[in-house]
């Protein structure tokens, strides 16, 4: 069932830089058999990640090795979804991924908390349309599909067929109110999900749960508890 799913949360450049941080000094041919795409693929990966100073490569004898600038990836905001992703949730990730690495210094709690750090915008996303949809539900369970469609910035069309893959997975539900559809998470589906971890590679668990926890607090503050909370 799960080699079936073609869908998921985090985008290859997000799983690409969770690899580099739980695996230093990890090959091309070991980040790509790790995250399941191609090494031509992880090769562009890593060089747009370079490019924009959140990755650096290491010379090692034969070998090219990788590292992370974590000022650089706490600093990153993708074009187009600046204001649908909380600072909060994007920080949170971050310093779990800060945690869960042999890292030391980096941006520290105080540095996230006050916005020191001026946004750097680019065009690829740590997260998929999915995971936007999700935070879009999250902060208004209220929304409509067209609500939604502006907020993660795709069309409608796109909209109800991830409503309906999210639905049959058990991880929104469609509530009836009057004439229209309000959403709810149900997280605890959410974290079951096994499209987190990429084939065989074990997506760090702490990761799984600051997101799902990430999203629950958004709910709640939204006023929009998932279903089986």
């Amino acid at each position: 069932m799960k080699q079936d799913q073609r869908w998921g949360f985090l985008t290859n450049h997000a799983l690409v830089l969770i690899y580099v941080v739980r695996h230093s000094g990890a090959t091309v041919r070991e980040i790509s058999a790790g995250v399941g795409v191609t090494e031509r693929a992880t090769l562009e990966i890593l060089r747009q990640l370079s490019v924009d100073g959140i990755v650096e490569r290491h010379r090692e004898g034969r070998r090219n090795t990788y590292s992370v600038d974590f000022d650089a990836m706490a600093a990153y905001r993708r074009r187009g979804t600046v204001s649908l992703t909380p600072r909060e949730f994007v920080d949170g990730l971050i310093q779990t991924l800060l945690a869960i690495s042999e890292h030391e210094g980096g941006p520290s709690r105080e540095q996230l908390d006050s916005g020191a750090m001026d946004p750097r915008i680019g065009t690829w996303g740590f997260f998929t349309n999915h995971a936007l949809l999700l935070l879009s539900i999250a902060m208004d369970p209220a929304s409509t599909v067209r609500e939604i469609a502006l907020s993660v910035g795709v069309t409608e069309r796109a909209v109800v067929a991830i409503l309906n893959q999210l639905e049959d997975e058990g991880i929104v539900v469609r509530l009836k109110q009057g004439r229209r559809n309000a959403y709810q998470i149900d997280f605890n589906a959410l974290a079951e999900f096994p499209r987190w971890s990429p084939g065989d590679w074990p997506l760090p668990p702490q990761l799984v749960e600051v997101a799902v926890k990430g999203l629950e607090a958004l709910a709640i503050r939204s006023g929009g508890m998932s279903a089986a909370s």
